[in-house]
């Protein structure tokens, strides 16, 4: 065995030790030291050499995969689909495993309205990327929005909470996908969820008050729609001319809110009382629709924000 790794190392024969019952080593260490030495010095630079040429190429597959999904956009921005799908394909060859022209692929095929063919492509790029929640958002918006499917999107909410349950974004489609499916509780919570947070947007706020209304819950969806309202008048100075026009008919819209709420609860005359002081430009019309039958009205209510 001895003879045998000299004879790896490249060692001349008389730098062999001899069977005289002398311990190996014990004659020639320094020497043989060295060439050991010398020769795993080689071995080490070749496996280095080779790294370094296989990290270099993967740089560059990297970097032109990331190309190639640049371009796609360029084509598709010019109504090249054909060009953008090579493009995807290319970029797909030169990473194998990221997730990113399959989910490039999915919005080019949502450009060209085929739906499933997207879901399957969301589908792939989740399961190479399992704990990338984005995707399962994406997924879960193109169930919810294009494919009317709010069961579905529920669930991809869901699921991409389990890898990031701090997402507002997820929490607020949650909540929409649920009002949609119809479980009120199930969307009243994940509001409510934001809300305790200090995360629950203008938009999620104004959903929150119209599911308690339509729970009958009026005395709390009046306090929503109240916050609601201060909520919008501390952010209405920072806004340009334009957005806080919108805002500010956002704004007056609340009374509309707090009257339906008082109406389903039966409070007419409160009710009439928010109209009557109100800028907003259907109050007027609410009003004369509540004085001439209450009950028709409240019902005409109910059944609006059922729908």
């Amino acid at each position: 065995m001895c003879v045998l790794w000299f004879t790896i190392l490249g060692l001349p024969s008389e730098a062999r030790p001899r069977r005289t019952g002398v311990r190996l080593y014990s004659a020639y260490p320094p020497y043989i030291l060295i060439r050991g030495e010398r020769a795993l010095d080689r071995v080490i630079k070749v496996s280095v050499g080779f790294a370094t040429g296989a990290l270099i190429l993967l740089a560059i597959s990297l970097y032109l995969s990331s190309y190639y999904l640049e371009q796609q956009l360029r084509s598709v921005e010019a109504g090249n689909f054909q060009d953008a799908q090579r493009e995807i394909d290319l970029a797909s060859r030169l990473d194998p495993f990221s997730p990113a022209p399959l989910v490039f692929e999915a919005y080019l095929e949502l450009r060209q309205g085929r739906m499933q063919v997207a879901v399957g492509a969301f589908r792939e790029a989740i399961e190479r990327d399992p704990h990338n929640s984005e995707n399962r958002v994406a997924l879960g918006d193109l169930q919810r929005q294009q494919l009317g499917d709010p069961e579905a999107s529920a669930e991809s909410y869901r699921e991409a909470l389990k890898y990031n349950p701090y997402s507002a974004a997820a929490i607020s489609r949650l909540g929409d996908a649920l009002s949609n499916a119809g479980d009120l509780e199930g969307a009243k919570a994940q509001y409510k969820r934001l809300r305790e947070r200090g995360k629950i947007s203008l938009k999620d706020l104004y959903a929150l008050g119209r599911i308690q209304v339509q729970l009958e819950e009026s005395e709390e969806a009046i306090r929503t729609f109240e916050e609601a309202r201060e909520m919008a008048v501390k952010r209405l100075e920072s806004l340009d001319e334009s957005q806080r026009a919108e805002r500010e008919t956002f704004i007056e819209s609340l009374d509309l809110a707090v009257a339906d709420a008082l109406v389903v609860q039966g409070s007419y005359d409160e009710a009439r009382e928010v109209l009557s002081q109100s800028e907003a430009e259907q109050a007027r019309a609410v009003l004369a629709l509540l004085n001439e039958d209450p009950e028709s009205y409240r019902g005409a209510v109910l059944d609006d924000i059922t729908r």
